[in-house]
C-alpha cells in the first residue's frame, strides 16, 4: 500500500502564529514548516478534500545574538482547510485551489528582561488572516519527478488591535507565490517547497514588513508498506528590511531587525481508507530576531 497524505492539501496551513522580523506583535502569513512531511508537488485525486489541523507551539523570543528576551509564547491552533480538485488541466498541469481558516488561541508570558509593558500574562483568541489560493498547478515530469507552482493571497480579515501584545491577524494584505519540487517513487518522498511573502504597508501605523522566504524540506521512506517516516526541516529568512514610514509603532519608531530561523524534526504518517493521519514534531535549532521552540502537529485529511 502506497501511503499518500494528500500532497498539497496541507499547503500553506497556518499552524500557530510565529514571530519573525515583520512588524512586532504580528505573526508571519506562512509559518515555517507547515508543509513538511508532504509530497508537495504531486497532484491530488480529482474531488474535494477536507482537512483539520491541530497544533501546539511553545517558544521563546530571542534577539540578534539569540539571547532570551523574557517573552514566552504558547499557541494552540485549529485550522480548517477545504481543497477543490477539478478535472482540469492548465498549461499542462493539474489544477487545484483551496481556502483555509485558522482559529488560534495564544498566550504570552513576559518577565525581565522584557520591557515593563510586556511583563505579565496576556491572552488572545480568534482567527488569523485566511488564505485564498487562487491557483495551484502540478506538473508530472515522469520517473517520479514533479514540480509545482502556486499563487495565493491573505486578506486582512484576522484579529488585529493596534498596540495589542498579541495579534493573530494583520491589517495589511500579503501576496504569496510558491514553488515545489518532489521525487515520489519506490517508497521515497523527497520534497522541497518554497514560499515568498510580499506584504503591503499597515494602514493603521504606516509600518512596512519586509518580504519573507520560507523553505520546507522532507525526506521520507515508506515502511511496512503503509507508514511514511523520516526527517523534516525548514528554513526561514527575511530577505528585505522593514520600514517605518512615519506612523506610531513599537520600538520607538525603529524598524525591527531581520530574522532567521532553522529547524529540524521528524514526521510519521499513515492512511485508513480515505482518511490520512500525520504526526510531526520540529525543534528550532538556530534563531535570530524571532521566536524559537518546539512545534507539534496532528493533521487529519479526508478525501471525498
Amino acid at each position: 500500500m502506497r501511503v499518500v497524505i494528500a500532497g498539497g492539501a496541507l499547503a500553506l496551513t497556518l499552524v500557530g502564529v510565529t514571530a519573525s522580523a515583520r512588524e512586532p506583535g504580528v505573526g508571519p502569513s506562512i509559518p515555517p514548516g507547515v508543509t513538511s512531511g508532504q509530497p508537495n508537488a504531486v497532484p491530488l485525486p480529482t474531488g474535494f478534500v477536507l482537512a483539520a489541523f491541530t497544533s501546539y507551539y511553545d517558544a521563546i523570543a530571542v534577539g540578534p545574538a539569540s539571547q532570551a528576551l523574557g517573552l514566552r509564547y504558547l499557541f494552540a491552533n485549529e485550522t480548517v482547510l477545504a481543497t477543490w480538485v477539478p478535472d482540469l488541466q492548465v498549461l499542462g498541469a493539474a489544477y487545484k485551489s483551496f481556502v483555509l481558516v485558522p482559529i488560534i488561541g495564544a498566550r504570552l508570558q513576559g518577565e525581565p528582561p522584557a520591557p515593563p509593558a510586556m511583563r505579565g500574562n496576556f491572552q488572545q483568541g480568534g482567527i488569523a488572516n485566511p488564505l485564498f489560493q487562487l491557483a495551484d498547478l502540478s506538473w508530472t515530469l515522469g520517473n517520479g519527478f514533479y514540480i509545482n507552482a502556486g499563487f495565493g493571497f491573505f486578506p486582512p480579515l484576522g484579529q488585529y488591535s493596534f498596540n495589542a501584545p498579541i495579534n493573530l491577524g494583520a491589517p495589511f494584505w500579503t501576496f504569496e507565490p510558491s514553488a515545489a519540487f518532489t521525487y515520489f517513487k519506490d517508497g521515497w518522498t523527497i520534497s522541497a517547497q518554497a514560499f515568498y511573502d510580499i506584504n503591503t504597508t499597515n494602514p493603521v501605523n504606516n509600518y512596512y514588513s519586509g518580504n519573507d522566504l520560507v523553505v520546507n524540506f522532507t525526506f521520507m521512506k515508506l515502511l511496512f508498506d503503509r507508514v511514511n517516516f523520516g526527517p523534516v526541516g525548514y528554513w526561514y529568512k527575511q530577505v528585505t528590511g522593514d520600514a517605518n514610514w512615519g506612523g506610531p509603532t513599537v520600538y520607538g519608531g525603529v524598524p525591527a531587525p531581520p530574522g532567521d530561523d532553522l529547524a529540524i524534526g521528524a514526521t510519521i504518517s499513515t492512511q485508513f481508507g480515505k482518511l490520512a493521519v500525520q504526526l510531526m514534531f520540529t525543534q528550532d535549532v538556530y534563531v535570530v530576531n524571532g521566536i524559537g521552540g518546539a512545534k507539534g502537529w496532528l493533521n487529519l485529511i479526508y478525501q471525498f
